[in-house]
């Protein structure tokens, strides 16, 4: 740029300085980021740094994980005016310490829970800091805070190692998104029922009935397990940031962030993390109701994230009812429909098997598989055969209309196994597992024929008959080509071990019906009767050629 004399303006600074935050190796490009940033200050310098350069240099300490040289850039930055820090710049910093946080964790593995726990509270007590720093500014007008700064917060008060620090989560989401918690605050009383009055006076007189040798017991064994416990070390905060987060109305409703993808996701992890999972059903329905105003449209991570906690709740039904609904309408074209989508469906319906309807689910969601997956699942497959098997309401009928549910999954993966896939080829693994799959699916008959006897109607009968026999053959066939296709694959490596070397191994003297078999071959061939053992006598006149010593060497 000196030899075209042009000189750099504000931009070229800004390519530079975001150019080096995408090396490969950030700690390698720091020193000449800092360097370039540090220039710019200096008088003979035609370009002044603003906040987007600050920004720029930001990232790359945060990506090189240097907190020092972050906090040297930070702390240059005016509190007010055109080079103030604006969202970004607190996004980058929120989530660099969350990072490094993290990153010290997985580097440090021999550490104990307590200091690893200590470590975390820490950084959750300086984004609180931070946090603290940021509402002024934002209630002034001077700061916009957006949904990747609340999730930057959110994320790394959800590193912390109590509930209160995952309660926050929820009070962030009102204070700054007017998002209406679903969920009582951390600490608030609540109206204790008739039912929960009895469970306490029972545990009372549990308690007041217990020795006090046992509670002796009990305490030394505590104490002697501290150092194993996963009970984090607490840190005592104080009333400032304890409520930081703790809504107010004199904002602005204009500067209010908007939720989105990211803020749900974000919840229901807040909620899993409190063990609230009604709330996370609630707060799924505020966020992506169609009438509601905020009309979310989950991505697949929060969908599998959704059917997780339908998972820990046992629902069945609304997890077969969300796989419907994915697959219809707008989200079948999206491809969110993956075989571990139907996995964690199946893993629903599994946890719920005393419900006597939970076969209805689970085939909803198998015909759903069937329809929307152009290669079968074997897991799936086989967690549906589970269902049915481990079903605590046996009916033979709900057994067989599993079986006939399975027909097209199994036609499905027989052509799989056989054929292949797009551009995949099929390992002997696989084949296996269908294999075994095949042997579950027939005792399930059996099954049926053990439990119906004399009830079942005829064609019934022989339909079940006809499946036995039809997966039989297929196993059968199935088997005989795997036996075949490693005894070639045996042979062959035996082959490639002794390629190139002369195949040649020393017979004992005492094997004295090789010599005989030998002085056969040799009249039969001096007869003349047989071309092919003049060919072998050739070959073995070659070998005793080459070998000097053709009494005691023969052809292997």
């Amino acid at each position: 740029m000196k030899k075209r004399a042009q000189k750099p303006d504000a931009q070229t600074y800004t390519i530079l300085l975001r150019g080096l935050s995408w090396h490969p190796h950030p700690q390698d490009s720091l020193p000449l980021a800092l360097k370039i940033y540090h220039s710019m200050f200096a008088e003979n310098c035609p370009v002044k740094p603003n906040i987007i350069h600050a920004n720029a240099v930001l990232k790359v300490c945060a990506l090189a994980r240097d907190m020092d040289a972050l906090w040297g850039v930070a702390a240059k930055l005016p509190p007010r005016g055109p080079g103030a820090p604006d969202n970004l710049t607190f996004t980058t910093i929120l989530n660099a310490i969350r990072t490094i946080a993290w990153h010290n964790d997985n580097d440090l593995r021999d550490e104990q829970w307590e200091e690893k726990s200590l470590r975390r509270q820490r950084a959750v007590i300086q984004g609180r800091q931070i946090w603290e720093e940021i509402i002024p500014r934002w209630r002034a007008g001077d700061i916009m805070i957006d949904e990747e700064l609340v999730c930057a917060m959110g994320r790394l008060l959800l590193l912390g190692s109590n509930e209160r620090d995952y309660d926050d989560v929820l009070s962030l989401a009102e204070q700054v998104m007017a998002l209406p918690r679903q969920k009582r605050r951390l600490g608030e009383p609540h109206e204790i029922t008739g039912a929960e009055q009895a469970i306490v006076d029972e545990a009372s007189q549990d308690e007041s009935t217990r020795s006090e040798d046992e509670g002796d017991q009990s305490e030394s064994r505590s104490e002697n397990n501290a150092s194993a416990s996963s009970t984090p070390v607490p840190i005592i905060l104080n009333t400032a940031l304890a409520n930081v987060f703790r809504p107010k109305t004199s904002a602005p409703r204009i500067s209010i962030a908007r939720p989105g993808r990211n803020t749900l996701s974000l919840l229901l992890d807040a909620c899993i993390n409190l063990r609230a999972v009604p709330s996370a059903q609630a707060y799924w329905g505020l966020l992506t109701d169609r009438s509601g105003p905020y009309n979310i449209n989950p991505d697949s991570e929060n969908y599998h994230m959704y059917l997780r906690i339908l998972r820990v709740q046992r629902a069945s039904k609304t997890a077969s009812e969300l796989i419907v609904d994915m697959y219809s309408g707008q989200l079948k074209s999206m491809n969110m429909l993956q075989p571990k989508t139907f996995r964690i469906a199946f893993s629903a319906c599994v946890r719920d098997r005393l419900n006597p309807r939970v076969m209805e689910n689970a085939t909803r969601i198998l015909n759903t598989m069937n329809n929307s997956l152009s290669e079968p699942d074997l897991k799936a497959l086989s967690m549906y055969v589970q269902i049915a098997a481990d079903q605590v309401h046996r009916d033979y009928r709900i057994t067989l209309d599993a079986l006939r549910a399975m027909e097209t999954g199994m036609r499905l993966l027989k052509n799989y196994i056989s054929y292949g896939g797009e551009d995949v080829v099929v390992d002997d693994i696989t084949k296996v597992a269908a294999i075994d799959l095949a042997k579950r699916l027939v005792g399930l008959c059996d099954s049926v024929l053990y439990a119906a006897g004399d009830r079942i109607e005829q064609k019934d009968k022989d339909y079940v008959i006809r499946q036995i026999t039809s997966l039989g053959y297929w196993m059968g066939k199935r088997t005989k080509v795997l036996r075949d296709q490693s005894r070639r694959e045996g042979m062959r490596s035996r082959w490639e071990a002794v390629k190139g070397q002369d195949v040649v191994r020393r017979v004992r003297p005492s094997n004295i019906g090789v010599r005989r078999h030998t002085q056969k071959l040799v009249k039969l061939a001096e007869k003349g009767e047989g071309v092919g053992i003049r060919k072998r006598m050739e070959r073995a006149r070659a070998v005793r050629e080459r070998s000097g010593e053709f009494n005691d060497f023969v052809m292997e």
